[in-house]
């Protein structure tokens, strides 16, 4: 298919029970151009986030990313509110974000309310991260984190998703799969394979 092929599109999930974390993927087929020129937007929802967690987030992710461009705080969208459960739906989120992207736009939601998703036979799953793999969106969220100062490695792991990377076996490496524990303390950047990806991807590491 020239320069467009099919790849598996995984919508990459960060899920939470009580305050244990595991990951899931779910599959969809979509035509995907390969693209070096993307631009990050980071975008805060809700009114509560504080002005110093959303530019030490900023500084975080332009370690990586130098141009990523943090956008004006906006109001978390009614219509992804669940209002049985008391949280957003970040498929939903996701979703708005997604449509919202301009050609070669990826947008990283952040935010502190509690969110969820489907999960197999659970209708509203609570996530702590949503990301298309790859894909225009991911949502990250610090609700249910107890050391907020890690957060910025959650909001890493979604981004590297939306460039196409699955979970990865290396301990250390920002993308491994939690397997139903917390252990953002241990990872520490990207292994080499997951590294060489993002370069050709154009992240600037």
């Amino acid at each position: 298919m020239n320069s467009i092929h099919l790849f598996s599109r995984i919508t990459a999930i960060c899920l939470v029970v009580g305050m244990q974390y595991a990951c899931e993927s779910i599959s969809q087929k979509e035509p995907v151009t390969k693209d070096n020129n993307k631009r990050i937007t980071l975008l805060p929802l809700g009114n509560k986030l504080s002005q110093q967690f959303i530019h030490t987030t900023h500084a975080e992710i332009k370690k990586f990313l130098p141009s990523v461009e943090l956008a004006s705080t906006e109001s978390l969208p009614a219509f992804a509110y669940n209002r049985e459960r008391g949280r957003y739906r970040a498929d939903s989120l996701i979703h708005w974000m997604s449509r919202r992207a301009k050609a070669n736009q990826i947008f990283l939601c952040i935010t502190n309310v509690d969110i969820s998703t489907t999960k197999g036979q659970y209708a509203d799953w609570g996530v702590m991260g949503l990301g298309f793999c790859p894909g225009k969106a991911a949502v990250a969220s610090n609700h249910l984190m107890r050391n907020k100062t890690q957060f910025w490695k959650v909001a890493i792991h979604e981004l590297g998703h939306t460039s196409g990377l699955p979970h990865c076996p290396v301990k250390t490496c920002f993308m491994r799969d939690a397997e139903g524990g917390n252990p953002t303390a241990e990872e520490k950047e990207f292994c080499p394979t997951c590294k060489a990806t993002l370069i050709k991807q154009g992240w600037q590491l």
